[in-house]
């Protein structure tokens, strides 16, 4: 019987799908040692113990192709990553379109089947829809959740089998996390029981005792890992030079527990994952640093591509030895100055360093002495990590040329290479069960063979944490939740940890063994639970812990429901509960009135170009809060220097209306930079220093909403038809009121602001 090629080309396809599927299973059900839980791998390493892999593949497919699946729903800059046989990554949502979103996919690794998706807006970001997805999911071997980080500071905790929410938080209006547009998001990371993520952070508080976390710097969150409760918060160098994305790279250093990144500030840091505490810093770089550190036993090896801290070169790798402590100016074990090498992390491979520069030239080093053996160009730009598995190195340029190289005695020979046209790698290559997945702009690809059993070494046993047994004197007390949010009356339940001097945990302090006690308004009982005032209004209040010599705090706002007005006339600062608040507005008086100010940024010591957080955000409350009006007066300044004038917006349900006054236009939207998405803009030309009266509402109907905005100038009578409008059928239903102000030129003055629920 004749058969159509067609025809059996599905019959193949189908058997293939059938087989995978049964391979799939069988990993499943045996645990799936080789899982790639994060972005770097099981070892923190970008390496894999995997073997039988395949050195060569057709991106077109076909027979003899080793190309399992590709999946263009999947295409996009993230590297995924597998556990327990699903694959999972973030990837933009309906493109290009008005509903368009971002959304964790998970699909079968075997067969790129897709298992669920759990989709959530973009917002309160000015990021391009190019780099949406810019982080990596992180798994979690022990529960099979799966933890996610969006460009809109959405964190979430999913079950790994069903995408259902576990538990949310919207880190940019709790927190004050910074989103540029640049996109850069760093990924979250799991340490036992605490699920980790940083960015640059603009927080609340004010001096003497919380001033620092209301300034920007690099800060890292630790929330427990099963409820969302924030156990730490801590930082690096106030006031940074840029965002980053290195992702911290977990490991022992001298037996003790550390996580290795680049910092904002410039600096390589170690600090302990369950404190936050700091172990070293050396600075590297006069901006942010993205690679995450290559640690190898206590070895830290790191690059950077921006200008160097000592010189006028650019780039820079260097050798650290990580058991040292504190300041490590000056105490590296070598630094070779102009390597370029500021997106793609270093691996080792068969004893020997590989560095990929920006410009995808690939240079191959002498780790104890720093010198380099070897040098090849691949292409001309490099955004992703190489993988070394199977005695073979993985790696696709920026532009799209993919290799496999085998190390020899003198360099690299090329085994296998091909060009992707058309296509873009940021998410580096990943491989699990005997396939490899290669992320790209317009696809994901997995490769590998249909019949093929996986089989793999014993991963490399990690080096042990000193005992907690031989450091038993107590250093460190925690109160967690560290920072929490309540109307007036709710109650808080405390609890209280000891660390000895190396981070380790010494015990949980049972509530009665600990003494509490509050500054500020509300109570605290003797089983450490917090009650608000209920009479509380906008406040703030300190709960301290105390067990022998030792003490520890957590801070509380406190914010009553709608509505709420502020005039400042009685206030001497700024609300202390508005997050980003106290650090970029000042009240100030004039003719016997007093106002809100947002001060136009200037220059530091360390930053001569100072901008940052010039254009910001600030946000006043619960992100719950849904179904009202903001309003608020305002008038702009122009500079004498430049002649161009300030910008300021109002925030309701994370959508935002703003006076643009050098396009001369009122804007309103969910996601600045897309005119497609929930936008829209009139005319309106603002005068400086004249007073306006602003005005934003969203009514959520469920399946969209209502978003509409009025200005007029302030004294006049209001108008009965609203200036702008829109509706949202990819709606946000919900989220804190707040400010936007772009002070960059001149400064903002704010009065008379309000928010009620809407009739």
């Amino acid at each position: 019987m004749l058969v159509s090629r067609p025809l059996v080309r599905i019959s193949l396809v189908l058997l293939c799908c059938f087989v995978l599927q049964i391979q799939s299973n069988n990993l499943a059900a045996a645990g799936n040692r080789s899982d790639w839980p994060n972005r770097r791998g099981p070892s923190q390493n970008h390496t894999s113990t995997e073997r039988n892999l395949v050195d060569r593949w057709d991106p077109q497919g076909g027979p003899d192709s080793n190309l399992l699946w590709k999946n263009t729903e999947l295409g996009g800059r993230s590297t995924p990553i597998i556990l327990d046989g699903r694959l999972y990554t973030i990837v933009r949502h309906n493109t290009g379109t008005a509903e368009e979103a971002a959304k964790v996919v998970c699909v079968d690794a075997a067969t790129g089947e897709k298992q669920w998706e759990h989709r959530f807006n973009v917002y309160l970001t000015d990021v391009p829809d190019t780099r949406v997805g810019w982080s990596s999911c992180v798994g979690d071997p022990e529960t099979g959740r799966i933890y996610a980080m969006s460009v809109s500071g959405y964190f979430c905790c999913l079950e790994g089998k069903t995408g259902k929410v576990v538990w949310e938080r919207s880190l940019h209006e709790e927190f004050g996390l910074l989103s540029t547009f640049g996109g850069r998001t760093h990924s979250p990371i799991i340490f036992e029981d605490q699920v980790i993520i940083s960015a640059i952070i603009i927080g609340w508080g004010d001096a003497p005792k919380w001033d620092f976390l209301a300034k920007p710097a690099h800060r890292f969150l630790a929330f427990d890992k099963a409820t969302g409760s924030l156990r730490w918060l801590k930082g690096t160098r106030i006031s940074p030079t840029d965002t980053t994305y290195s992702t911290p790279t977990l490991c022992v250093l001298g037996g003790q527990a550390a996580m290795v990144f680049g910092s904002g500030d410039g600096s390589i840091w170690a600090l302990q994952p369950r404190t936050g505490e700091k172990i070293w810093n050396f600075p590297i770089s006069r901006r942010g640093v993205n690679v995450s550190p290559l640690v190898v036993g206590n070895t830290v090896y790191a690059s950077q591509s921006e200008e160097n801290v000592v010189g006028t070169t650019m780039g820079t790798l260097v050798r650290l030895e990580g058991t040292q402590t504190g300041d490590l100016t000056g105490k590296e074990t070598w630094q070779k100055f102009e390597v370029m090498a500021g997106k793609s992390s270093p691996i080792m491979v068969d004893g020997r360093l590989w560095v990929v520069d920006d410009r995808a030239k690939l240079s191959i080093y002498d780790p104890e002495t720093g010198e380099r053996i070897a040098r090849k160009a691949l292409g001309t730009a490099m955004r992703s990590t190489p993988l070394y598995a199977d005695g073979k190195v993985y790696l696709c340029t920026n532009n799209g040329r993919w290799y496999v190289l085998k190390p020899t005695e003198k360099g690299v020979k090329v085994l296998h290479k091909l060009r992707l046209q058309g296509e873009a790698s940021d998410g580096s290559p990943i491989v699990a069960s005997g396939r490899i997945y290669l992320p790209m702009s317009g696809a994901l690809y997995c490769i590998g063979r249909p019949d093929q059993k996986p089989a793999a070494d014993p991963l490399p046993e990690p080096l042990k944490e000193t005992p907690a047994s031989e450091d038993p004197k107590p250093a460190l007390l925690q109160v967690e939740p560290y920072d929490t949010l309540l109307a007036p009356g709710e109650s808080q339940d405390y609890r209280v940890r000891i660390y000895n001097s190396r981070g380790q945990l010494l015990k949980e302090v049972a509530p009665d063994d600990a003494t509490f006690s509050v500054e500020g308004p509300g109570s605290i009982n003797s089983s450490g639970v917090y009650t608000a005032s209920s009479t509380a209004n906008h406040d703030t209040a300190l709960v301290v812990a105390q067990v022998g010599d030792l003490e520890g705090t957590a801070r509380l706002r406190i914010v009553p429901p709608l509505p709420w007005h502020f005039d400042f006339n009685d206030a001497e600062k700024v609300p202390l509960t508005w997050v980003g608040g106290r650090v970029r507005y000042i009240t100030r008086e004039q003719d016997g009135e007093k106002f809100a100010v947002k001060r136009s940024v200037l220059p530091t010591p360390r930053n001569p170009k100072n901008k940052l957080g010039a254009r910001s955000r600030m946000w006043m409350g619960p992100t719950d809060l849904a179904n009202y009006t903001i309003q608020a007066d305002f008038a702009l300044s122009r500079s004498d220097h430049t002649g161009k004038m300030s910008d300021f917006g109002l925030i309701n349900s994370r959508y935002t209306m703003t006076v643009r006054s050098s396009n001369k236009k009122l804007r309103l939207y969910s996601w600045s930079p897309h005119d497609y998405r929930a936008f829209v803009e009139v005319d309106f030309d603002p005068e400086p220093r004249k007073w306006y009266t602003i005005k934003l509402q969203v009514k959520p109907l469920y399946i969209m909403a209502q978003v509409r905005g009025k200005i007029w100038p302030r004294g006049d009578a209001e108008p009965e038809e609203w200036t702008i409008g829109l509706t949202d059928k990819a709606p946000n239903l919900s989220g804190s009121p707040g400010f936007y102000g772009n002070a960059q030129e001149a400064e903002i003055q704010v009065d008379n602001v309000s928010v009620i629920p809407n009739e």
